[in-house]
């Protein structure tokens, strides 16, 4: 019994270490952006709206409404930047369709591991204290960990065919370490669910909500523009 509970702890160090440099990688990319992507999504709606001031005034005199628009708007959808939303499906394979509609699923799908984790670390935490919130622990981690990679794999379907831009790809590279790790927590909290409510665990679900929160932030600057949180 004292070797099994030696095993466990030394496997719970490592899950620890692990986690923690994920945990420094994660937010390192996320600050870690260059300046020049800033300035390029800085200038874009700039530039949108010098080549709609030079556009001639429509008939009753009134400047295109486009040029009123504001730069959150011009910076919008910029993960499709590149790709021809309204291009002819017909002329593509079977397979090709399969895999552009599977990722245009990722918006649907992405919502599940966000509400999962976060959700099992609060029933874990309260579960130590009240025993009754514990019990759907074990669900939440196994839950997020199948929809965390298959949210990571839907996502770079999504992207393909975008600009390849700074922020694209650390929102790419950062949802794989969340669908492996989340994985791996499915795994753990599948095979071992005495341990749902113990201290690794929460670590780890703490270290997983961060990330999923900085993945957040990422994902609404590829769409929205990295400053969609300007006050």
């Amino acid at each position: 019994m004292s070797a099994r509970h030696a095993n466990s702890a030394e496997r719970r160090n490592w899950i620890v270490r692990l986690l923690s440099a994920f945990a420094f990688l994660s937010l390192a990319l996320a600050l870690a952006e260059p300046a020049t992507a800033h300035e390029k999504h800085k200038k874009k709606p700039e530039q949108a709206q010098q080549v709609q001031r030079q556009q001639p005034a429509s008939a009753g005199g009134q400047v295109p409404a486009a040029e009123h628009t504001g730069a959150g708007h011009g910076q919008a959808g910029e993960m499709m930047d590149g790709m021809d939303m309204g291009m002819d499906r017909s002329s593509m394979s079977f397979a090709e369709r399969l895999l552009d509609w599977f990722g245009r699923l990722h918006p649907m799908i992405v919502h599940f591991p966000i509400a999962f984790f976060p959700a099992a670390l609060f029933t874990a935490v309260v579960g130590r204290r009240q025993p009754a919130f514990s019990a759907p622990v074990q669900f939440l981690v196994v839950a997020g960990g199948i929809f965390a990679p298959i949210a990571a794999i839907a996502g770079w379907f999504a992207g393909l065919g975008a600009d390849p831009e700074a922020i694209l790809t650390y929102h790419r590279w950062l949802g794989v370490a969340i669908g492996l790790a989340g994985a791996g927590l499915g795994v753990w909290a599948w095979r071992r669910p005495w341990e749902d409510r113990g201290g690794g665990m929460i670590l780890a679900l703490t270290v997983m909500t961060v990330a999923i929160a900085v993945q957040g932030f990422l994902g609404a600057g590829v769409t929205h523009g990295i400053e969609h949180l300007m006050f």
